[in-house]
């Protein structure tokens, strides 16, 4: 998270240690148009050349191991957080589903109401139909019982 801050201080760093390495121009001229004091300091700026590179080379595998476990840490805490969401998330739909089944029966009585009252007034037409039909043969039965 201090990412800002980790290169901050790793500039500085770098910064200071370089005041301290700047190569000279007569550091550049072939050796043997060097002086003996030349070489001398031209062998010991390449040894702290050489002592600052691995120096840093070790401050970066330091920071670079922070990050890295810095990573597994929010990595870690963003999965837990995503395997909660994912928990709740299930949770919802069971939800859900149970409202929505909830509506299906619902539905269902309703349109099984609406089914009996249709058949009621059916078997009520069949069932006058049917008392017709028995009046009209008693009728018929009794007109006939007359001529007896």
């Amino acid at each position: 998270m201090m990412m800002g801050g980790f290169e901050l201080v790793l500039k500085k760093e770098k910064a200071g240690m370089e005041l301290e390495l700047v190569r000279e121009d007569w550091m550049n001229k072939p050796q043997d148009e060097m002086t003996d004091e030349e070489r001398a300091k031209l062998k010991e700026f390449e040894q702290k050349e050489k002592e600052f590179k691995e120096k840093q080379r070790k401050a970066w595998e330091k920071d670079l191991q922070k990050i890295k476990n810095e990573i597994e840490e929010i990595q870690v805490i963003f999965e837990n957080e995503l395997n909660s969401l994912f928990k709740y998330k299930l949770f919802v739909d069971v939800r859900i589903l149970e409202q929505e089944l909830a509506l299906i029966r619902l539905v269902i009585m309703l349109h099984d109401a609406k089914e009996t009252k249709s058949d009621e007034k059916k078997y009520r037409e069949e069932m006058d139909d049917i008392e017709g039909q028995k009046m009209k043969k008693e009728e018929e039965i009794n007109t006939f019982k007359g001529f007896s």
